[in-house]
């Protein structure tokens, strides 16, 4: 039953500049939008028009009262309705500071409002699932009000729409971008990993199953690709000839096309018949902005500014709801809503914009404000930074007894949320998204003499968040160079060896380190000088293959070893002089690591956690490489078993702050990664190939990762040996690099020293 509400004061609209009233009709939006204090924002009403119909009331309109004769402060009250009955649990506020009230079932308010907070005294509703609404006051009201608030369509993932463009982080002279009034939000994003989400040239290589370090069709023959022609990302229909080499998620996920003898997956011209129709959802994430029905896209349907500015505002801002129990991203997850009411009955008019935010009080009816608290929450991140998967190879499957819920790909919400660091001031923004002291709201020109219903409200200080998305290698000092400290926790000499032990804390971190994507690794290189030369590992434990290798064998198994003579086909034809070989031996030992997500299980004993230590056999430098042979600068005591890699040197410590990525596998040191693998046993697959984790010793926030080396003391060799551990941030596996032809680089971050007397 509807509950009365009280005798309403009816007020006039404030009148809008025409230009804008064209606009929000309908019209182009070429025009500005009113900027000069107390202009009320858009909306359909006109003269005469009741509070029920029309946002923008002036309290003044009739009284002839001007702001400055408004008192300190003064009593509102009124009912909130949905514009026929009254809505029970609206925030009612003034504008610009705290929610004073949630309404009952008669919808009824009554809220002080004050002139201590800067701006035009406002009173503002709001409600989960409507667009916020408010008036603005010149003079004291004489009698209750009504706020009438309109409801937003429920999600609308199947339906299509056409995105708006944030610009350039310019203040354009137009409504049509994003940064004609939020500039220098919009200019943080364009910096962002964000911005650059679709068009990733490692993603759209790994997705077409491309590589771009040939140019040629000899090339790309010689490296065993094929040539052929495909669709240039970010286009329509631009086509042009590609080396096609190693997986990709089309021609992996969907038989009738790539392959010898056959079309590219992303050719233009292929039958339809043979079309992809498996995508791996990896639009889903990198590309939320496709125009269009959200979800299950081509990430090839990426084009304008879905590819050019990828998960962009009003992408982002289209979020009605976040539900972690479906699958991630704009398919389940992010639930998408986009404009479907429009300003006035009339079916040609102007669609009445939603926008949702984390601010009750945002009543722009240009931008239809909608309150989610979501956004302020780690729960909106983990819409894309969560996510567990079926095996999608056509006829793979996942162990149902390890993997029961599904493949965990992404764990970086799930991580923050099983931490200390989930805490209602510590959610994921309180770091990526650091306050900008140049704004007093999301408005640039936002001012205490200005605030209002148009330009927005001055927020605390402190409250006005960057959009730069600060992420692992962002920020000063950059995220990554905080999250690991690395310390030489223990050394002693004994019966020729000296011990090492280092600990690496994860304090700062809200989640694993390195978290996100699965290629994501970190490196510890581990070195001891004495007597002014390098001391040579001697036990311990050793870099494994996700710090890198030029080629990999067995001794025994496509390689021999007899002395400085290593036969080796596979590594020859890519020694170059100076390289460096390493040869480690399995232990049958495992290391007992404090694990992430099934790894963490205390149930697990070291085998199943999947890490055998090898320990150090020797290491030599290449003199000389070729007809299948490798002459090395010394011997090394191989036997048959032992692990064979080819490699780069180790950096001498410290390491540069950035530096190319080298193959530093067999060295001394560890590597931390989650290691994903394809059905054929093949370590660090793609994610689209993935059906098992073989392991996943990333660091877990608060907790210490221990390691242990050891180094041979040189005969004769007195005084002070110095030990260096140097932690490097892999955000791109080496072989990935290599075979894709992007760039590959390591960050440091952190280096411990520490002199050992070794008398």
């Amino acid at each position: 039953m509807r509950t009365a509400a009280p005798p309403l004061t009816r007020r006039r609209a404030r009148a809008l500049p025409a230009a804008l009233a064209a606009c929000l009709l309908g019209g182009a939006c070429s025009e500005a939008p009113p900027s000069p204090a107390g202009q009320g924002g858009a909306g359909p009403g006109g003269a005469g028009a009741t509070p029920a119909t029309t946002t923008y009331v002036s309290a003044g309109a009739g009284f002839g009262g001007a702001p400055e004769e408004l008192p300190r402060s003064f009593l509102v009250t009124g009912v909130v309705t949905d514009g026929a009955a009254p809505l029970e649990g609206a925030i009612v506020m003034q504008a610009g500071g705290e929610p004073a009230l949630v309404t009952g079932p008669d919808g009824a308010f009554s809220v002080e409002i004050t002139r201590d907070i800067p701006g035009q005294p406002t009173v503002v509703a709001a409600k989960i699932g409507y667009r916020t609404d408010g008036i603005e006051f010149e003079a004291v009201p004489d009698g209750p009000m009504e706020i009438a608030l309109r409801r937003v369509s429920p999600p609308d993932n199947a339906l299509g729409y056409t995105y708006g463009d944030p610009g350039e982080g310019d203040p354009h002279n137009s409504t049509r971008f994003c940064d004609h009034c939020h500039t220098t939000l919009v200019a943080q994003f364009l910096e962002s990993g964000h911005a650059r989400s679709a068009k990733s040239p490692l993603l759209q290589a790994v997705y077409a199953g491309v590589s771009l370090a040939h140019g040629d069709e000899a090339s790309c023959a010689a490296a065993g690709g094929r040539w052929k022609a495909g669709r240039v990302p970010g286009t329509e229909a631009g086509v042009a000839m590609r080396c096609y080499l190693g997986s990709g998620v089309l021609p992996d996920l969907n038989p009738s096309c790539g392959g010898a003898g056959r079309p590219s997956c992303d050719d233009p011209a292929l039958p339809a018949a043979e079309r992809p129709a498996a995508f791996g959802a990896c639009a889903d994430c990198h590309a939320a902005g496709i125009d269009g029905p959200a979800g299950g896209r081509d990430l090839l349907e990426a084009t304008g500014i879905a590819f050019e500015k990828g998960d962009h505002c009003d992408a982002c801002h289209k979020v009605r709801d976040v539900d972690l129990s479906k699958p991630p991203g704009v398919a389940g997850a992010l639930m998408i809503q986009r404009p479907r009411e429009r300003i006035s009955a009339d079916p040609s008019s102007k669609l009445l914009d939603v926008m949702f935010g984390p601010r009750p009080d945002v009543p722009n009816r240009f931008m239809g404000g909608s309150y989610q608290p979501k956004y302020s929450t780690s729960a909106y991140c983990g819409g894309c930074h969560e996510q567990k998967q079926a095996a999608l190879l056509p006829g793979a499957a996942l162990d149902p007894a390890r993997w029961p819920d599904g493949l965990p790909i992404h764990e970086t919400f799930s991580e923050w949320a099983g931490s200390a660091w989930n805490r209602p001031t510590s959610q994921c923004q309180a770091c990526h998204m650091p306050e900008t002291p140049s704004l007093k709201s999301s408005v640039d020109v936002t001012t205490e003499a200005n605030a209002s219903i148009s330009l927005g409200f001055v927020r605390p200080p402190g409250s006005v968040l960057s959009h730069v998305f600060l992420g692992p290698l962002q920020g000063e000092p950059p995220l990554i160079r905080g999250s690991v400290e690395v310390r030489v926790a223990a050394a002693s000499v004994a019966s020729g060896e000296l011990a090492v032990t280092v600990a690496l804390t994860s304090e700062l971190a809200g989640h694993a380190v390195p978290t996100g994507e699965p290629m994501r690794a970190l490196v510890l290189l581990v070195a001891a000088e004495a007597c002014g030369a390098p001391m040579a590992p001697s036990s311990g434990m050793t870099v494994h293959d996700t710090g890198g290798a030029l080629a990999e064998a067995r001794v025994g198994q496509g390689a021999r070893l007899s002395g400085a003579a290593l036969a080796w086909p596979e590594g020859a034809a890519r020694a170059r002089a100076g390289d460096v070989v390493r040869v480690v031996r399995p232990t049958g030992a495992y290391d007992d690591y404090t694990g992430v997500g099934r790894f963490a299980d205390p149930s697990l004993d070291a085998a199943d956690k999947g890490l055998e230590i090898r320990a150090p056999v020797g290491e030599a430098r290449v003199v000389e490489a070729g007809g299948g042979a490798i002459a090395l600068s010394g011997a090394i005591p191989a036997q048959d078993g032992d692990i064979v890699y080819l490699g780069a040197p180790a950096p001498a410590p410290p390491a540069d702050v950035e530096r190319p990525a080298a193959a530093f596998a067999g060295a001394a040191g560890y590597t931390f990664a989650k290691v994903l693998v394809d059905p054929a046993g093949a370590r660090h697959a793609p994610q689209h190939r993935a059906v098992d984790i073989a392991s996943d010793n990333r660091i877990p926030p608060g907790h210490v990762a221990v390691t242990s080396h050891g180094f041979a003391v040189p005969a004769g060799c007195s005084g002070t040996a110095n030990v260096t551990a140097t932690l490097l941030y892999r955000p791109v596996p080496l072989a990935l690099a290599r075979e894709r032809g992007v760039d590959a680089r390591d960050y440091l971050v952190d280096v411990a020293a520490w002199p050992v007397p070794l008398d």
